[in-house]
């Protein structure tokens, strides 16, 4: 075997090997790889931080400090001048003298502990108000994991879509060969004329021309695909050429408009954004009280003059800020208006999530009525192409009505390809409004069929 020869079986060996890219394993990735799901994992991490820092503050504070100290010259202490007068025996003047109290180069140092003893429930505000956010920025990012679910499998539906294509037009391939191989039979007895075999050559090149076009857009949407997963685009993917219809919703559209609102992550997300500007409202009111502080401190100075160079302090007070020209005000009224922000988006989003799920419950429901018709116009049209190809066979009709018949029924499987992706893609989009978890829905699905 030659060696180009060889290497190209191999080729196709190894993509004949690959395994089929399932809906429930693309929608894995796009939970775990995407571009989506890495972002919301550094914004959960970030929160988390947040929460961290706030609960840091339940904690003492130790600080040590310490290092050598070098002065230009020595700390010196003088004395005033003064007189000293003896009864009987008359004055006599002291002169100023300079007492040394340091040497100009010494260590030192100070170990200290400090901690807030009572602060009127400040930390206990901080902390839940992060704990409310953490909770918001998860659920925000849950949601946007669900919407690039819901992107996938628009994608992965359109590659499936077009593999089905690819099939059709093989299928359109065979039967306009088949039809040739009538009209050259009867051109040789004389019954057709030459221009049936010229009409189907030319049927047959627009044929191979779309089978071009449909492998060209099957790279494409591979790599749409793989880039939606957060793969790399040329990574491999083989999906099958058609999917059973989708699964049934145990929903009416009355129980979408109730279920979308309460089940819906970024409405979640939302009520905890409207949770944590509360806890951070309650926060900037007790700016105002003050915090009971405590403070342990240990230090050391080399210094010959001391009597007593190590020196132990405790220290218990009160920090008050009585006025500070109406910042914390100025931030209650800020905190306010941010809660007073979040509750309107809320409200917003509850009434954007029910109207998208009642729509996207319509559009699903016509899609299957659409999908239905479109499984009965295959069975038509088969049923016509059949009639027809017998009928030219016995020279009762025309080639022209022979490819007609042949186009008709290619378009009706089209029509049925696209509408069974269709149908999934708005299933797929209306689940995510529900806030479901796509993949385990489709993962019991398709162990179900």
């Amino acid at each position: 075997m030659k060696p180009a020869r060889f290497a190209a079986f191999l080729v196709c060996g190894a993509l004949a090997a690959q395994p089929v890219l399932t809906l429930p394993t693309a929608l894995g990735k796009a939970a775990s790889t995407s571009v989506q799901a890495d972002l919301a994992g550094l914004a959960r991490q970030e929160a988390q931080g947040d929460r961290d820092e706030v609960k840091s503050t339940f904690l003492p504070d130790l600080q040590l400090q310490g290092g050598h100290l070098s002065l230009d010259h020595e700390v010196d202490l003088r004395t005033s001048s003064y007189t000293l007068g003896v009864p009987g025996l008359g004055s006599m003047a002291i002169p100023s003298m300079d007492q040394p109290l340091a040497p100009n180069a010494s260590w030192r140092y100070q170990l200290s502990a400090s901690y807030l003893l009572f602060d009127f429930g400040k930390r206990d505000s901080a902390l839940s108000a992060s704990k409310a956010k953490e909770t918001a920025v998860d659920l925000r990012g849950k949601d946007e994991v669900s919407r690039a679910q819901a992107e996938v499998a628009g994608r992965y539906m359109t590659l499936v879509n077009l593999m089905a294509r690819r099939k059709v037009v093989e299928q359109r391939r065979q039967a306009l060969g088949d039809h040739l191989r009538d009209a050259r039979a009867l051109y040789d007895q004389g019954v057709v004329a030459r221009n049936d075999l010229l009409r189907t050559e030319v049927a047959q090149r627009s044929v191979d021309d779309a089978g071009r076009a449909l492998d060209n857009a099957l790279v494409s949407a591979r790599e749409r695909l793989n880039i939606a997963m957060g793969l790399a685009p040329e990574e491999p993917a083989t999906v099958p050429e058609t999917l059973p219809p989708p699964p049934e919703l145990a929903w009416d559209e009355a129980q979408v408009r109730s279920r979308a609102p309460e089940a819906n992550a970024g409405v979640r997300a939302l009520e905890a954004k409207v949770q944590a500007a509360e806890h951070m409202v309650d926060f900037r009111k007790r700016d105002y009280a003050p915090d009971v502080v405590a403070q342990v401190s240990h230090a050391y100075e080399e210094n010959p003059f001391m009597v007593h160079p190590d020196q132990n302090s405790l220290y218990l007070g009160v920090s008050w800020k009585l006025f500070d020209g109406g910042a914390r005000s100025a931030r209650v009224s800020k905190s306010r208006a941010e809660e007073s922000t979040a509750r309107r988006e809320l409200l917003e989003a509850r009434r954007q999530a029910e109207n998208a799920a009642a729509a996207a419950y319509r559009d699903y429901r016509q899609a299957l009525a659409e999908l239905a018709t479109a499984k009965a116009n295959v069975v038509a049209a088969g049923e016509n192409l059949r009639i027809v190809t017998d009928q030219y066979q016995q020279a009762y009709a025309k080639s022209t009505d022979v490819l007609d018949a042949e186009t008709v029924l290619a378009e009706s499987r089209f029509g049925l390809s696209d509408c069974l992706c269709r149908a999934y893609a708005l299933q797929a989009g209306l689940l995510a409004i529900m806030g479901e978890d796509l993949e385990s829905f489709y993962a019991a699905a398709s162990v179900e069929h």
